[in-house]
């Protein structure tokens, strides 16, 4: 008895160490080969103070820059943060004010988007313009379901409509993450960069750099998992006269690794009277790897 008993301990020993293994911990410099203008604006850009609001017993950290009369808010997708757009933000802030949030640990689309509503509300921004690509194009469609009022204009980039395509692709692994190790998930997605993401940006470093900072230790698990429960989250759009009356202008990339054509057309299909822009060979992260043409059309489109 004694023996099994040992040996029951160190099993459970083993897998309380394999579990509990830290992330590994790594920034953009560590990842970026060569440190240069774009490292060095990064940096700078990220001792601006972010404001925080505590949401329902949630803490959501966003920043406020920029001047002017109008209003833009930009939402990342699923491996981002607020500062994911800082090469956007640097361009347009001298006539947008502008807040650029980071998405905390939410799990429905409606907790997001009521977090959002809080933001723009306690910043006064009555009615604002949209960008939101990836995950953050999916949340943008739902809040332009519920609130088409209180947007300007709306910017869909390399997102998706609702759609049962990631519900079947990802919906059994979704069930099995609270048990996998934070490290293991992190690595997992880190690896997986290199198969799909970064050859479609021809490996271009910004994007390496500040994806495989976020997978090392700037996300969370939870985090991470809330925003699969988005991405997975289905609903039902309603089409109004009020919501198809807000502009819209949707940016795909004809070889996206994440957004298939497939998923791209649905989109297209759904909003029919959107204007479209389709980027030649940029991949999933135009914003990063194409920063100037990328802001160029954001730019021309929001100063219609």
């Amino acid at each position: 008895m004694k023996k099994t008993a040992l040996i029951l301990l160190t099993v459970f020993i083993m897998i309380g160490i394999v579990y509990l293994k830290p992330v590994h911990h790594a920034t953009f410099r560590d990842y970026y080969p060569n440190p240069d203008a774009v490292e060095a604006s990064l940096e700078k850009f990220r001792t601006i103070p972010l404001h925080s609001l505590q949401i329902s017993g949630t803490t959501w950290h966003y920043l406020v820059t920029g001047q002017g009369s109008r209003q833009l808010l930009l939402l990342h997708g699923m491996g981002g943060a607020y500062d994911i757009w800082w090469q956007q933000i640097e361009d347009l802030q001298q006539d947008f004010r502008i807040i650029s949030l980071t998405l905390p640990d939410v799990h429905h689309l409606n907790d997001a988007m009521q977090g959002i509503l809080a933001i723009l509300d306690a910043e006064g921004f009555s009615k604002t313009s949209v960008l939101g690509t990836s995950m953050g194009g999916y949340l943008a469609q739902y809040l332009l379901s519920r609130h088409p009022e209180r947007i300007d204009r709306l910017i869909l980039g390399n997102t998706f409509a609702p759609n049962d395509f990631y519900q079947k692709q990802y919906g059994g692994l979704r069930k099995w993450l609270p048990f996998v190790p934070a490290w293991l998930i992190m690595d997992k997605f880190r690896k997986n960069l290199h198969e799909g993401v970064l050859p479609a940006a021809h490996n271009d470093p910004v994007v390496g750099a500040y994806l495989k900072e976020q997978y090392s230790g700037l996300m969370s698990k939870k985090q991470f998992i809330g925003r699969v429960d988005l991405v997975l989250e289905h609903f039902e759009p309603v089409s109004t006269e009020v919501q198809r009356s807000v502009p819209k202008l949707i940016i795909e990339a004809d070889n996206d690794p994440l957004v298939n054509p497939q998923l791209q057309e649905g989109l297209r299909e759904r909003y029919p009277e959107a204007s479209v822009v389709r980027l030649h060979d940029v991949g999933h992260f135009p914003y990063l790897n194409e920063p100037r043409p990328y802001t160029r059309i954001i730019r021309q489109y929001l100063e219609r």
